[in-house]
């Protein structure tokens, strides 16, 4: 899949209210340097969330499928990997 088609792909299951968030902010772009760099910053932010939104999301869908394992294992796992002693 290209970079174009997976970024067409992401668009499509954002919901509204958000691209419209990252569009407001693009245009902002446009404005006087001086508020270029609050709202380039502001950019970054709303990129940040959309990531964490769309792998959120991706991780849900992934576990829908069955994908996932369970808490108990997954700690398991974590605790032997990372050498983290059990609870008391």
């Amino acid at each position: 899949m290209t970079i174009k088609e997976l970024l067409i792909q992401e668009i499509d299951s954002t919901p509204d209210e958000l691209l419209a968030d990252i569009l407001s902010l693009v245009r902002s772009l446009k404005s006087p340097p001086h508020r270029q760099i609050n709202s380039y910053e502001q950019l970054l932010n709303r990129i940040d969330y959309l990531e964490a939104i769309i792998g959120i999301r991706k991780g849900i869908e992934s576990f829908e499928r069955g994908e996932g394992i369970p808490v108990d294992k997954a700690m398991t796992v974590l605790q032997q990997q990372f050498n983290i002693p059990p609870r008391l």
